[in-house]
């Protein structure tokens, strides 16, 4: 297959980026393309006008401190990944890229192009929420910040407004005695999520002090998991599991049958996901996907 007909265009500054896109109903940011060039291949997404982004200077930016890692809307999964001072930060970053594709789609797609995307069967979505992240914005009426909670609304479907584009990410430091891990079960290494969670557990004295717990490749969109997160409180690694196990359960109940698994093996895969990961971050103060 190949895409229908479309113009394109690769501005020098977020501005002219804001602008083109605002000459076009259908128009489309162009970052690593990993998703969007596939979709278009196959003519499920049709722009008249493709806006790359890979020319604008100030989207390159990976820059730690110490409240956190900001990243630039053309910043690369890889990049992120290969970055000591990035994993030093915000471990779960690591851990979470690992899951992604393969390397050959991390050298070209970008963390915030995942983000925009949204697909409900990525790894990266879940990862922003569980670790408080902020999207920074920018379109006609100016700059503004989303809290990654705020930001997935259905699958595929963000906060994005006609004519605004993600300019950076900001993921902030991992906080002593947390644990921020990723976690997922799929039909071959690669492949996206059939069950995935993501989560950052604050521990201490051997048992779960508090927690923000995100499940993904479930439903239709990353989802707090709330009912999980009431029954990790005071979990030790000796505890048998299942009050945790049925709180997860119950938190899916809106998993989605398809092609890939029955809403009922998502349920129960969730349930044993958190509760092995759980104990392993507890056991080791790591996750599965270190």
């Amino acid at each position: 297959m190949k895409p229908a007909v479309f113009d394109y265009y690769r501005p020098a500054t977020v501005e002219d980026a804001v602008a083109a896109l605002g000459t076009s109903e259908t128009a489309k940011v162009l970052a690593g393309g990993q998703s969007l060039i596939p979709a278009m291949n196959f003519r499920l997404a049709q722009p008249d006008l493709l806006v790359d982004i890979g020319g604008v200077e100030d989207l390159d930016r990976l820059e730690v401190g110490s409240e956190g890692v900001m990243i630039g809307a053309s910043v690369t999964q890889s990049r992120v990944m290969s970055s000591d001072e990035v994993a030093g930060a915000v471990p779960g970053l690591r851990r979470a890229l690992g899951h992604v594709a393969h390397l050959q789609i991390r050298n070209r797609g970008t963390v915030c192009g995942s983000l925009a995307h949204a697909d409900p069967a990525a790894e990266l979505p879940a990862l922003a929420i569980a670790c408080g992240a902020t999207m920074f914005i920018r379109g006609p009426a100016g700059e503004r910040t989303v809290d990654a909670g705020d930001f997935f609304l259905g699958p595929f479907w963000t906060d994005l407004a006609h004519g605004e584009i993600i300019t950076g990410v900001h993921f902030p430091s991992e906080p002593a005695g947390t644990v921020t891990f990723l976690d997922e079960l799929a039909w071959r290494a690669g492949d996206f999520a059939i069950t995935g969670l993501a989560a950052a557990l604050a521990t201490g004295d051997g048992t779960v002090s508090g927690a923000r717990m995100v499940s993904f490749g479930v439903s239709g969109v990353a989802s707090r998991m709330t009912g999980a997160e009431q029954a990790v409180l005071g979990f030790a690694g000796g505890d048998d599991g299942s009050d945790l196990y049925e709180a997860a359960y119950e938190d899916a109940a809106d998993a989605v049958d398809d092609v890939h698994a029955t809403a009922e093996y998502r349920r129960e895969a969730l349930g044993a996901l958190v509760v092995r990961n759980v104990r392993a971050a507890l056991a080791n103060g790591n996750g599965r996907g270190v």
